[in-house]
């Protein structure tokens, strides 16, 4: 089962490093999100560590929804979908794989980001650095697997990318919310963390545990 996950994953992160498609098309959106937020704002010092918690989830959540509009768009354009699942594994597994390979690409993303924000923003928060991205990997579990399968729910639709946003949102908001509490809490070290830390936990427990079954209920309607 998990070599089946790895090389459905491993399928997706090659081809895309392959094509230079979703990789670079999440970095630029990111990059040009967080050039348009310092033009827009030019935050000072002070103003600017309090933003930063909320301008990183704002840019990962545009970041991943960029990913997961090209999620099952290699199978679609090859006609290849149904002979993915016509594949002897479980399709929970297919699930995993596509969820791997997508949360792969949306991390490397997220530390490619961090780094250019703290200096584009003028942060002195690099001893932060572990514990941000450790936040943010958290928070990216749940993210995209439940991304993962609003993008498995919205692939054939005609307006997959606006359709897949309009029912991401909402249902990660408070995911999202925790998260920025979580990073805020780090940063300016004026409120609790963990309670933060232990709503992700359970967000994601809770997306990861249903997504699968819900993956292989959809694709048998």
């Amino acid at each position: 089962m998990l070599k089946a996950v790895y090389r459905i994953a491993w399928k997706d992160v090659a081809g895309d490093l392959r094509r230079r498609a979703t990789l670079s098309s999440m970095l630029f959106f990111a990059i040009s999100v967080l050039v348009v937020f310092q033009a827009a704002f030019e935050p000072d010092r002070k103003e600017a560590l309090r933003l930063l918690p909320g301008l990183l989830w704002a840019t990962t959540l545009f970041t991943t929804l960029v990913g997961l509009g090209r999620v099952f768009q290699a199978e679609e354009e090859d006609g290849a979908f149904e002979g993915l699942l016509l594949a002897s594994v479980p399709r929970g597994v297919i699930f995993f794989g596509k969820w791997l390979g997508n949360l792969l690409l949306t991390l490397l993303v997220e530390f490619l980001i961090l780094p250019l924000t703290l200096v584009l923003f003028n942060v002195d928060a690099w001893g932060h650095v572990p514990a941000i991205l450790g936040i943010l990997t958290l928070g990216t579990l749940g993210l995209t697997g439940l991304g993962t399968l609003l993008a498995a729910m919205t692939r054939g639709a005609r307006s997959r990318e606006t359709l897949l946003a309009l029912l991401l949102l909402p249902l990660t908001a408070p995911m999202l919310i925790a998260g920025v509490q979580a990073i805020a809490g780090v940063l300016l070290q004026d409120g609790e963390v963990i309670p933060w830390l232990k709503l992700l936990i359970i967000f994601d427990l809770v997306y990861l545990a249903m997504a699968p079954w819900a993956f292989g209920w959809l694709v048998e309607e």
